[in-house]
């Protein structure tokens, strides 16, 4: 092989290996650009445990819905949010917005400027990680997202014994969940066919499940060991709240 023909294809070799390289860079660019996206997001804010759209007072501001950026830090993690978008409710509850965001990015949902009155309000907090980490939004999407707002509520607890035999000796010792008659005191063991309505008032926030999240951690529960037939096992009564109103709240093991 002559001298420039091993000249001529090195420089062809060399000139495909930068081709590949170029390409090679190219791909990688575009893999990790981060483009923004038109998105939009719509829904309600509706009352914590029905499909009921908040109560409005006509006297205040009206309630906002603000759109949470992850600003570093990453979600799980706590880190650093900011408020890039914010939009108030109409009379109806409802909210919509239309913003361009990046499409690898985190972002979420909070609310804030609820009647006290009614409802356990987040506006000193809002803008924390923990009031807007249940609403996730997706870039480029539709997003149709109901937020779920904490009623206040009142409780009294009725503990209601499922076992039919009369003569039965269950003993059903609570250990959290449902409140008593003041910080720290647990209750006394319910013992035989028992229907117990307790004597307090549990003050709490409306739904089974904490902010619309079906989650067992974020529900209101009542944890305990029952004692039947001889056997001891740990139970765990998850119960509804109804929003606003001080309701007898029966709780069956």
């Amino acid at each position: 092989m002559t001298k420039s023909l091993k000249t001529f294809k090195i420089n062809i070799m060399k000139k495909i290996t930068i081709l590949l390289i170029m390409i090679s860079v190219a791909f990688s660019y575009s893999c990790e650009k981060n483009e923004k996206v038109k998105t939009n997001i719509r829904g309600r804010l509706l009352t914590n445990g029905t499909n009921d759209p908040i109560r409005i007072s006509q006297e205040i501001e009206k309630p906002r819905v603000a759109l949470f950026h992850n600003s570093g830090g990453g979600f799980q993690s706590g880190g650093s949010w900011d408020e890039i978008n914010v939009v108030t409710v109409d009379a109806n509850a409802n909210y919509s917005m239309e913003v361009e965001i990046f499409e690898k990015d985190e972002y979420y949902l909070g609310f804030y400027n609820l009647d006290g009155t009614y409802y356990y309000d987040n506006s000193s907090s809002a803008r924390s990680w923990y009031y807007v980490n249940f609403y996730p939004v997706t870039p480029g999407n539709f997003n149709n997202i109901d937020l779920y707002c904490l009623a206040k509520s009142w409780v009294i607890p009725r503990f209601i014994n499922t076992n039919t035999d009369p003569d039965n000796v269950d003993v059903f010792d609570i250990g959290c969940g449902i409140g008593g008659p003041e910080a720290g005191v647990l209750l006394n063991d319910l013992i035989g066919s028992n229907d117990t309505t307790m004597s307090w008032i549990h003050s709490t926030w409306s739904g089974t499940y904490k902010y619309g999240v079906h989650k067992p951690e974020k529900a209101h529960k009542v944890e305990g060991k029952l004692t039947r037939n001889g056997v001891t096992k740990d139970i765990e009564i998850i119960y509804n709240v109804p929003p606003f109103d001080t309701t007898v709240v029966e709780i069956e093991y």
